[in-house]
């Protein structure tokens, strides 16, 4: 295809696919525990992170990646600490998302590149960025394939796992604080706004139709990788935004993996009624 020739479309297609693709994988144990809106905290922190990047004149990434570590540590802090995980996620929310217009406001030029950054910018990516992307998805990546096992035992079981002697309040910090890496790697690609839903959307989208928990991960990340391909050709060819389209695609997968399911099901469900 002569669009994957073009060397906007090539930084674009790397970072959204590498992005979509790791995701899901620390998505899986988000989801499990029932926290899928973390994402979006961290992402409304690593907005304000954003803004005071450029009110002191240093690099965005920088600013976002020092205010997401010190908002998962403060998240895992109040949620210890006894305070109602939905109230501690709502602190760092709406915390976020009013230091961030505050700081960009005062930034003065700053502005509209901060609110750029809120629904990402693919096709505008330098390959220094691209890098950047890749190099905190790997450390995500080894991140999880490293805890994977002891991570399940968290995700499905916190009080079981303390139990068995899983380091609990250490992973529980980890897994935080690799939620705010994704955020971050996926502010240029994918928006502060909408990169927390490549976490949620394929791992739902996989439960439907996957027959383990690993194999849920694996197909959550292919269906994470597809939906970033496919949305970011579709945006090209329909002159829409690259992140939206992405995540309308990915929604569409949940829908047919919603359908396949219930076909499943039917037959099942007519040979019961029949015997």
């Amino acid at each position: 295809m002569d669009v994957l020739t073009l060397g906007f479309m090539q930084r674009a297609l790397v970072a959204c696919v590498v992005v979509s693709a790791v995701a899901p994988l620390v998505g899986t144990f988000v989801v499990q525990r029932g926290q899928s809106l973390t994402g979006d905290g961290m992402g409304h922190v690593a907005f304000a992170g954003v803004g005071l990047a450029f009110l002191v004149g240093v690099a965005p990434l920088v600013g976002a990646l020092a205010l997401t570590v010190l908002a998962a540590l403060a998240l895992y802090r109040t949620e210890r600490s006894g305070l109602a995980g939905d109230l501690s996620l709502a602190l760092v929310f709406y915390g976020g998302i009013a230091a961030g217009y505050l700081f960009a406001t005062r930034s003065g030029g700053g502005l509209n590149a901060v609110l750029g950054l809120l629904f990402g910018s693919a096709l505008d990516l330098t390959w220094g960025q691209v890098a950047a992307v890749v190099a905190l998805a790997l450390v995500v990546l080894v991140a999880v394939v490293a805890l994977y096992g002891p991570l399940v035992a968290l995700a499905f079981d916190e009080s079981a796992a303390r139990v068995a002697g899983v380091p609990v309040d250490g992973l529980v910090l980890t897994l935080t604080l690799v939620v705010a890496l994704v955020v971050v790697g996926g502010m240029y690609a994918l928006g502060l706004l909408l990169v927390s839903a490549m976490m949620v959307i394929p791992v739902a989208a996989a439960a439907q139709v996957a027959t383990s928990y690993r194999a849920t991960m694996r197909l959550a990340a292919a269906i994470g990788a597809g939906s970033a391909a496919v949305g970011l050709l579709a945006a090209y060819a329909g002159d829409a935004t690259p992140a939206s389209s992405i995540v309308l695609v990915a929604i569409g997968c949940y829908v047919v993996a919603t359908v396949v399911r219930a076909r499943r099901r039917r037959p099942r469900a007519a040979g019961s009624v029949a015997s």
